[in-house]
């Protein structure tokens, strides 16, 4: 089994000048919050079991999940008690995922096209890496660590490395589609233990360790992808979706 994790808990503040009172994973797109598309997209790849990660300052959120449950998943609902980065918060799952696969799904990135977890999924599936999706963006856009990767046989991207986040050089970059086998948490406690007091967890050390093992996958991205995280990509997912 493979239990989605959907983290909730960050403090959203590109978004939050704009939309003070709304969570961004609360904020509607096409008639539906950014949350719903992503509990859809998961049961749409055939997905069965979730939980969704949030904060103590996002009560709204908890609401949202008893008052909208969503058919053919089972949801639960943990706290991260402070933002400390997208590891630290699928950490927080670790009891309730147990010796499962672990799908990431980052509920402020929409994709036009089908389920975008599924061929990710497929990825792990059929190799036994972890895997993420990877799409085409301009050298300058966006804050993710860039990826190299190599064409597979088997028409995946070998991912051989992953620059530091906030490096903008290079196109691949890896978006909020990831999944991972059940060892990722003892892999993010070690990589806890070397961070200084108060930091961050983040992803992009985890995926350069992978990567640097041949221990990762890239799957293209098929379709238009909206950060809808920031303003302008908030702006671009309701022209595009609405």
């Amino acid at each position: 089994m493979t239990t989605a994790v959907i983290p909730c808990g960050g403090r959203g503040t590109r978004l939050a000048a704009r939309y003070p009172h709304t969570p961004k994973e609360l904020l509607p797109v096409a008639g539906q919050p950014l949350l719903q598309w992503t509990l859809e997209e998961a049961a749409a790849a055939g997905l069965e079991r979730v939980v969704v990660v949030t904060s103590p300052t996002k009560p709204q959120i908890g609401k949202f999940l008893s008052d909208c449950p969503t058919v053919r998943l089972s949801v639960s609902l943990v706290v991260q008690p402070e933002p400390r980065g997208l590891g630290d918060a699928v950490t927080c799952a670790r009891d309730l995922v147990g010796a499962n696969d672990v799908a990431v799904l980052l509920p402020d990135n929409l994709f036009a096209k089908g389920p975008a977890i599924a061929p990710v999924l497929a990825a792990r599936r059929a190799t036994g890496l972890a895997a993420v999706l990877l799409a085409q963006l301009p050298p300058a856009a966006g804050t993710t660590g860039r990826a190299t990767a190599r064409q597979r046989a088997d028409g995946l991207l070998q991912v051989e490395a992953v620059a530091d986040k906030g490096t903008a050089t290079g196109r691949l970059a890896p978006v909020g589609r990831m999944v991972f086998g059940p060892d990722v948490f003892e892999r993010w406690e070690r990589l806890r233990a070397g961070l200084a007091p108060g930091a961050e967890l983040d992803d992009v050390p985890l995926l350069q360790t992978l990567a640097a093992e041949g221990r990762l996958i890239g799957v293209p991205l098929d379709g238009p992808f909206y950060d809808a995280g920031v303003p302008e990509g908030y702006t671009a997912a309701l022209a595009a979706l609405s």
